[in-house]
């Protein structure tokens, strides 16, 4: 039986994970795994050898003031690979650690399967060249990411992302409204603050100001907050009654899609998410705030116009984007109230356009990969 080793702790990550490891069953591949992971692939059969939260850590400062707990994190993880030898590691996201881990792994004469790599084609795009000495294979989500790595000589091919198989089957907006005892009229806005401590502790009192000022326009509203996971709830509900939120809005964690399918309107936090609202098909606003220093660092780096994935891959503003010191609550709560109207059902046409933009490569292609990365 071959081993595969896998670090993947976030949502999105673990949901790349369930995808790479199912495809890996289709290839017939029969497999012991282990790895730094979250509790869905935990489920799903992986050995956690250690806890993976630091890696939660989004922000420059947050990664200097965590640098301890990293260090400790990447040797128990080089201690496993040196004395358990699999024979591939998979690496999903997390790119400033996983490339080190990369190195490491390729030393050892393990292959190296890197799933989701680093942003390159929005900044640092150096990175290519540290990539194509310790990464065996990229996976990536998506289609204009492919000639970047062909041209330097990386094999790769595009994974279908699992948001597309995700979102397809999620409950219509009736049903949706049912499952979470929605069932007077109104309207309802979901917010997505991130599933990140750090994002919940920077977004929440702006989050809580945005809503009360909506609400004051639209006394009606009923507010929907979708938080990643149960564990997040004491600090949202800490931070939110510290903003004076509205203390009638209903928590529901673990359950973004049906959050996302019950309402008109969202508010998101940049990241994986605003993909998620998008295939959803649900008018949104995009928001985010970065530690001062991180976002200093960021915005003399980054080439893209753009943050959200949507965006990016619509090349246009489709959905409005408030970032940093743009975040001010009066404004984001008026271009809020218009997508409430016919300014909502213009962003969804648009929209529209996005799922013929994310397919991944023929099955069979992804499964031969796995075959010969991870057998």
């Amino acid at each position: 039986m071959s081993k595969a080793f896998i670090l993947a702790v976030e949502r999105s990550g673990e949901n790349l994970g369930l995808e790479i490891m199912a495809n890996a069953a289709q290839a017939g591949l029969n497999l012991q795994w282990s790895g730094v992971v979250g509790s869905r692939l935990q489920a799903a059969g992986v050995e956690n050898i250690a806890d993976g939260e630091v890696l939660a850590m989004i922000d420059l400062v947050a990664v200097l003031r965590h640098y301890g707990s990293l260090r400790r994190l990447y040797a128990r993880i080089l201690h496993h690979l040196r004395t358990e030898r699999p024979d591939c590691v998979v690496l999903i996201d997390h790119p400033a650690f996983n490339l080190r881990v990369a190195k490491a792994a390729k030393q050892l004469g393990i292959r190296v399967l890197y799933v989701v790599g680093p942003q390159i084609w929005a900044w640092r795009s150096q990175r290519i060249h540290q990539i194509k000495l310790v990464v065996d294979h990229m996976l990536v989500l998506f289609p204009f990411e492919v000639p970047i790595y062909e041209q330097a000589g990386v094999p790769v091919h595009v994974l279908a992302h699992p948001l597309l198989a995700q979102t397809v089957v999620a409950p219509d907006q009736k049903r949706a409204r049912a499952a979470l005892e929605l069932t007077a009229d109104g309207p309802v806005l979901a917010l997505l603050p991130g599933s990140r401590r750090g994002e919940l502790e920077r977004l929440t009192l702006r989050y809580a100001e945005t809503v009360r000022r909506l609400r004051e326009q639209m006394p009606d509203l009923r507010i929907l907050v979708a938080l990643a996971r149960e564990e997040l709830r004491p600090l949202w509900e800490r931070r939110w009654k510290q903003g004076a939120g509205p203390d009638d809005v209903q928590v529901v964690p673990a359950q973004t899609q049906t959050v996302l399918a019950a309402a008109d309107v969202v508010l998101v936090a940049s990241g994986t998410a605003t993909l998620e609202t998008a295939l959803m098909e649900r008018p949104a606003v995009v928001v985010y705030v970065l530690n001062v220093l991180t976002f200093a660092f960021a915005r003399r780096l980054v080439k893209t116009p753009f943050v959200a994935m949507p965006n990016i891959l619509l090349k246009e503003f489709v959905y409005p984007e408030f970032l940093q010191d743009a975040f001010v609550p009066a404004q984001v709560a008026g271009a809020l109230a218009v997508l409430f109207g016919p300014a909502g059902s213009m962003q969804v046409a648009k929209l529209q356009k996005l799922r013929g933009l994310l397919e991944g490569s023929p099955p069979e292609q992804l499964q031969r990969v796995l075959r010969e990365m991870l057998a």
